[in-house]
């Protein structure tokens, strides 16, 4: 270090020479101070890290003219009659930096300087990666926690509380709610929420009675998750419910429909406290569990059905001009009667169509039709017989997203009568509202409660039920009613695979799979009855002998 009186120093000094060669050379930022701290010499290299000229800090207090940062630290490093040694990392709003500096003292003092923004920007890079992968990791492990105790019921209540206990209130997220789409596409009701936030789920239970649009509705009516990244700003969220959110400091909030197969049966909403609450990892994640809760739910549906001793056979009446199937029987001139359906998978329902007359031409009726598609003559002389999938909001397609099996019906040129029947502890009345939702009128003409005959017919259609998956299910009463068994054929197996929307190889892997089960459940019942007199020693002829007389 070069000496210097403070009196040239005070003055800015003139000679630029003073700092050693060396150190004006050097690769890093050096600014040469005396021993109170006022600037003597500074090299190109500070000046270009601290975005200044040289001779603007020559002369001046190093305190004052070196940028400002949050801490301070090299002001306290020059509050003192003599420089105290340091050496620190910070940021510098002024010139959007982070600095590496080093303070040596002797004598007078020498200032080291390094930009360190770019290490810096990539260790909090490094570190917002660590901490989202954590974060994905948690969520992941929350959601296969919440789908392992998903899948152990079907019940809409117990499936409800189970999400909301596992994702409202954790530290991921400050608050949940499921709602349940219980009137029509446009209403729903809070089945339920968890979370810190009492006020919340009243604010939202008032916003519903008042039909008031809740973050939520959209997913249901959309089947689309939709995020709310700043509620307090949205407009489209009632004020009350924005005002109690706010209170909570919760921000952001992301509506995930529990859908499966085209039906929405409700939504999840889930609450954060921060603006960007929600990675696109998490919604893929909360979308699953949205997927498997409305897998879960349907599932409820049908095994309430197939297992039940007893159920509801309903038969509702629908006024609506504009349901294909009553606008095809008038412009045809013809009564068409439902022999059979079955839900698709997708929301489409296939329908197998009987007329009171000749069915020609009803087939290029409902081809007109924007809600009908894939329609063919499956029998055109005996007995003819016409299959139409139906597809939109239409009667069959609401009977069966609420799980209910369509026995029959008959479709006039006004109106139409649809015979379902439903588990016995089922909600007729959400069941209808379902239907008047996606028609003008509907009422509902006979209630009445069945009994499964008992007896050896009954024990094999359970054990077959319980051995069938869905889809073998869907592809072995699709074949049947498509005439696929009969002599001659009345649909071919590419046929049948063009009407479920599948490949011909995958509609035959399924269909023999069920008929091996078929014909498994039959044997087996055979040699369970077989077994069972063998052990008893009697049969039908009497009792047995070892000798065999």
């Amino acid at each position: 270090m070069t000496d210097r009186s403070d009196d040239e120093t005070a003055a800015g000094g003139s000679d630029s020479d003073t700092m050693d060669d060396r150190l004006r050379r050097a690769p890093i930022g050096i600014i040469e101070t005396t021993a109170d701290g006022h600037v003597v010499d500074v090299n190109d290299a500070a000046a270009t890290v601290l975005e200044t000229d040289p001779s603007a800090l020559r002369g001046t207090a190093i305190g004052e003219s070196f940028p400002k940062s949050a801490v301070g630290t090299l002001r306290e490093a020059f509050d003192g009659s003599s420089p105290t040694p340091a050496s620190f990392e910070e940021y510098y709003p002024l010139i959007d930096r982070w600095l590496a500096v080093d303070v040596h003292v002797d004598g007078g003092a020498l200032v080291y300087v390094r930009d360190r923004t770019p290490r810096k920007e990539l260790e909090q890079t490094v570190d917002r990666v660590d901490q989202r992968l954590d974060r994905i990791q948690r969520i992941n492990s929350l959601v296969a926690t919440v789908l392992q105790q998903v899948i152990g019921t079907s019940d809409r209540s117990d499936i409800a509380r189970t999400v909301c206990e596992q994702l409202g209130g954790t530290d991921l997220y400050r608050f949940a709610w499921v709602g349940d789409r219980s009137f029509s596409e446009e209403r729903l009701r809070v089945l339920a929420a968890a979370g810190d936030a009492a006020d919340l789920r009243e604010r939202i239970d008032e916003s519903l009675e008042d039909e008031r649009t809740v973050p939520g509705q959209a997913a249901v009516a959309s089947g689309e998750t939709q995020r709310h990244e700043r509620i307090a700003e949205d407009d489209t969220v009632p004020r009350g419910i924005r005002r109690a959110a706010f209170g909570h400091g919760l921000q952001s909030c992301l509506a995930i429909p529990l859908a499966y197969q085209g039906t929405v049966y409700g939504v999840v909403t889930v609450y954060s406290g921060r603006e960007d609450g929600f990675s696109d990892q998490e919604r893929v994640a909360l979308e699953t569990l949205g997927s498997l809760a409305g897998f879960a739910i349907k599932a409820g549906q049908q095994e309430d059905l197939l297992v039940a001793d007893t159920g509801t056979e309903v038969t509702v009446e629908v006024r609506d001009e504009t349901v294909p199937f009553v606008d095809a029987a008038r412009e045809a001139d013809r009564v068409l009667s439902v022999e059979g359906a079955v839900p698709r998978g997708d929301g489409a329902v296939v329908c197998y169509l009987t007329a009171d007359g000749p069915i020609e031409g009803v087939d290029d009726v409902l081809t007109d039709r924007a809600a009908v598609a894939d329609v063919r003559q499956i029998r055109a002389e005996t007995e003819p017989l016409l299959q139409a999938t139906v597809t939109g909001d239409t009667p069959v397609t609401a009977l069966a997203a609420w799980g209910a099996t369509i026995e029959g019906g008959e479709y006039g040129a006004e109106s139409a009568r649809l015979v379902a029947e439903v588990p016995s502890d089922g909600d007729v009345r959400r069941l209808l509202e379902a239907v008047d939702a996606v028609v003008s009128e509907t009422q509902l003409v006979a209630k009445r409660e069945t009994t499964r005959t008992p007896g050896s017919t009954g024990g094999f259609q359970e054990t077959l039920d319980e051995r069938l998956t869905d889809r073998q299910r869907t592809v072995l009463r699709t074949a049947h009613l498509s005439d696929y068994f009969t002599s001659p054929r009345g649909s071919s197996s590419a046929e049948v695979a063009e009407t479920l929307d599948i490949a011909g190889s995958t509609m035959l892997y399924h269909l023999r799979r069920a008929e091996q089960k078929l014909v498994e459940a039959f044997f087996d019942a055979d040699s369970a009855a077989n077994a069972g007199t063998s052990e008893t020693g009697i049969d039908e002829g009497g009792p047995s002998t070892t000798d065999g007389t």
